[in-house]
C-alpha cells in the first residue's frame, strides 16, 4: 500500500472593505473559488492535479482563518495561486498564507497560538468583562469538518 501524503495550508482571508467584521462563508465557497482560480491559471492539467484530495477543512468566520487540505504533489499549485485570488464569492478579498504543515495537528497548534495572539490584541480594546468572555468563547472555538 502507498501512503497518500497531504499538506495543510493555513490561510488568513483579508477583506478589502473594513465593513466585514464577520465573513459568512461556507467551506464549499472557498473550495470552489480556489478551484476556479486553478482552472483559470493552470488549465485542465492543474485542475486535475489539485482536485484529488482537495478540500477546505476549517473556516473561522471571526478570525478569518481557514485550513485547506491538498495532496503533497499539488500543494505548490495551490500556494502559488492563493495570492492571485481577488474575490471570494461576491466580496473582494485576498488570501494571506500563514503556515503550511504536513499534519493537521501541527496546523491546530499553530492556529491556537495565532488566535491567542489575536485575542490578546482584541481584548485590550474591549471594556466590559462579559463582552471579553463572549469574545474569548467565539474566537477560541475550533471545529473541524
Amino acid at each position: 500500500m502507498v501512503r497518500i501524503k497531504n499538506r495543510y495550508i493555513v490561510v488568513e482571508i483579508i477583506p478589502e472593505s473594513k465593513q466585514y467584521n464577520v465573513l459568512h462563508y461556507k467551506d464549499h465557497v472557498l473550495t470552489k473559488c480556489i478551484l476556479a482560480a486553478v482552472r483559470k491559471f493552470y488549465g485542465a492539467y492543474g485542475l486535475g492535479r489539485v482536485e484529488l484530495g482537495f478540500c477546505t477543512k476549517y473556516c473561522n468566520e471571526r478570525t478569518k482563518i481557514a485550513i485547506i487540505r491538498c495532496s503533497h504533489h499539488s500543494h505548490k499549485f495551490v500556494t502559488s495561486i492563493l495570492p492571485l485570488i481577488t474575490t471570494i464569492g461576491d466580496v473582494r478579498a485576498k488570501f494571506h498564507t500563514i503556515y503550511v504543515g504536513a499534519t493537521i495537528i501541527n496546523c491546530n497548534k499553530f492556529i491556537v497560538k495565532y488566535q491567542q495572539k489575536y485575542l490578546d490584541r482584541i481584548l485590550g480594546q474591549i471594556e466590559s468583562a462579559k463582552e471579553r468572555q463572549d469574545m474569548i468563547k467565539r474566537i477560541m472555538e475550533f471545529e473541524l469538518n
